[in-house]
């Protein structure tokens, strides 16, 4: 996307919000706008269709994974939105490796295949943005 700043949807889970707002204070930092639905959509909007709108022109997305929202359809879904667009997807992992979802019926499913960052180790990702947002 070059019309104007890099812009970056954060998917997670309603459990996650303050991590997910958290994240977003990050990426901000580094020059992006966000797309957080918490904040960004108003009660009474139609949800589908804002997400619909957001991923498609945002420049990558950043799934958040914890053990609580590891098993939310949403945050797969948005991730199978952004893969068909080929947007850059990054999935971040709170207390989660990708041997957590390998029990589960699907595996890792729409994961498999994608960058995935322990939020520990979020400072190389955050100056890999930081380079990109100074490019769009």
């Amino acid at each position: 996307m070059s019309r104007g700043k890099y812009h970056v949807f954060i998917s997670h889970s309603g459990d996650d919000i303050w991590l997910a707002e958290q994240l977003a204070r990050c990426i901000e930092d580094c020059g992006a706008t966000t797309f957080l639905d918490r904040r960004d959509i108003d009660a009474g909007d139609n949800f589908k269709e804002r997400i619909k709108v957001e991923i498609p022109r945002s420049d990558e997305l950043v799934a958040i994974f914890t053990p609580w929202s590891r098993n939310r359809a949403w945050v797969r879904h948005e991730i199978g939105m952004a893969d068909i667009l080929k947007k850059r997807i990054v999935c971040v992992f709170y207390r989660l490796t990708t041997a957590d979802f390998r029990g589960d019926d699907d595996g890792l499913g729409p994961l498999d295949g994608l960058n995935v960052i322990d939020i520990n180790n979020m400072n190389p990702y955050l100056r890999a943005l930081k380079r990109r947002t100074t490019r769009s």
